[in-house]
């Protein structure tokens, strides 16, 4: 049988994926970038962060004009929401999207084909009855749904982030499970369209960032959803063919028992590597994920991963950077390419924003990160309900918190900075661009900030750590 031979196979076409995929074919590698889905798209496309903030944005508006009294706006009668027409409209976005991303693959100009590989040997794998060898190998499959660690019956119907996007009408009533990004959000979207909703969670909702951001985004869903933190399920059984029961033991002591329509299971997600066959690659799983190197390199030195496959920081614009330096350093593996191998640039800042109303947001460093590694800080918050154009805007919930070096007259850089509030993930694309310039607190307040704006607030704080850092 002949096997067809290439420099780089790239399995999976997401943003990691096809970033790799294109940057491998740069520098003039052989590559063949196989999709293992129906479509061309990736999660984010297909069913992430696109048709969700499609969503969100139908029940952002929704909760404006319920909202408007508090204005002086009168709204007579009941605001009503067409949810079919939401629905559709998302599916259009997605279908959008999915098409511009497809195009954009195709035009590249590397071979693409569809359909589930699995490894044969390190160097070969089967694809549609055809054997296929390459020099190198990237690995970007995505992710899948971490599994409930709770007992559930085996007639239980959960429902995952997936599913959510199929929803004829909104449930009366749900248990969200999880809250992280997914969970946080579909919750909300449930409760503005009139879900009573639950919302549980293992620990404190971003106990592992700031306990004072946390409380802030607890104390905002808690108006509209019953937020359980901490807590932990310990069973889940149908009550019938629509309806779920859940026992659930509190942090404080105690339990209670739930009984809703829907079960949500948004308690994270783990690389989905499922028909690799990846043992055969002489590869093998520590903890669910594949052991990897700073070069996002397996124990097979010619095997890479990037992207929602590697099991850490499941976002968007970290999939795509790492599929650039994957597909750069498979290409290198595959002997195209000159260089040494690459890895994360350390001065990138990370930055995750939750898109909840209000939004979160983190760039950088959190008071417990650098408490955990015994980092010098200075400190300071500013909320928004006390901030100039929070006050005209209404703002009831969320602060700002900026974290910076030691350093006289201002002069230690940025290190980090946490946002709940309104337009908090736009505002931490400023912090952002700056800790990656490595401005300090100093430079930073030289940025002419424009009156009345939310970014102001960002005059406030850095002047009060300059002071800080003059006492």
């Amino acid at each position: 049988m002949t096997k067809p031979s290439y420099d780089v196979v790239v399995i999976g076409l997401g943003s990691a994926g096809s970033r790799a995929a294109a940057q491998a074919h740069e520098a003039g590698a052989r590559v063949l970038a196989i999709e293992g889905g129906e479509q061309i798209g990736g999660l984010c496309i297909l069913r992430g962060c696109m048709p969700t903030k499609s969503l969100l944005e139908v029940a952002h508006v929704a909760h404006v004009v319920k909202d408007a009294g508090r204005f002086g706006v009168a709204v007579k009668g009941e605001v009503e929401i067409d949810f079919e027409f939401q629905m559709q409209r998302m599916r259009g976005h997605v279908e959008r999207f999915r098409k511009a991303k497809e195009n954009g693959v195709r035009s590249v100009g590397y071979e693409i084909a569809m359909g589930r590989p699995q490894f044969l040997d390190p160097h070969t794998i089967l694809l549609e009855g055809k054997k296929i060898q390459a020099k190198s190998f990237v690995i970007s499959t995505g992710s899948k749904v971490f599994e409930l660690p709770c007992s559930v019956d085996p007639q239980a119907r959960i429902k995952t982030s997936d599913d959510m996007f199929l929803l004829a009408a909104p449930p009366k009533s749900a248990v969200v499970l999880g809250a992280g990004p997914v969970g946080a959000e579909f919750a909300q979207w449930m409760a503005r369209m009139g879900t009573q909703v639950h919302l549980l969670n293992r620990s404190r909702l971003a106990s592992k960032l700031d306990p004072l951001l946390g409380q802030e985004i607890t104390n905002a869903l808690s108006e509209e959803m019953e937020v359980i933190a901490p807590a932990h399920i310990s069973h889940i059984e149908p009550i019938d063919a629509d309806r779920s029961r859940l026992h659930v033991d509190l942090a404080e002591g105690g339990s209670r028992t739930l009984e809703v329509d829907l079960v949500l299971n948004a308690m994270g997600r783990i690389p989905d590597l499922d028909g690799l066959d990846i043992e055969n690659a002489g590869l093998g799983l520590q903890g669910g994920k594949l052991p990897l190197n700073g070069f996002l390199q397996t124990s097979q030195e010619h095997i890479f991963v990037a992207g929602d496959a590697v099991g850490e920081d499941l976002i968007l614009h970290v999939a795509t950077t790492e599929g650039a330096y994957v597909g750069r350093n498979a290409a290198r593996v595959a002997g195209v390419l000159d260089g040494e191998l690459e890895g994360w640039d350390p001065e990138i800042p990370f930055v995750s924003v939750v898109f909840t109303d209000p939004p979160l947001a983190l760039a950088g460093d959190s008071i417990l990160s650098l408490e955990a590694k015994g980092t010098p800080y200075l400190e300071a918050t500013k909320r928004f309900s006390e901030q100039g154009r929070g006050i005209t805007m209404g703002a009831q919930h969320g602060c700002m918190r900026l974290l910076a070096a030691p350093g006289a007259g201002g002069s230690g850089r940025i290190l980090g900075c946490m946002i709940v509030g309104p337009r908090a993930d736009d505002l931490i694309q400023t912090v952002s661009t700056a800790m990656r310039m490595g401005a300090t607190v100093q430079q930073f307040l030289t940025v002419p900030w424009y009156h009345p704006t939310l970014s102001e607030t960002f005059i406030e704080v850095g002047r009060t750590i300059v002071a800080k850092s003059n006492e």
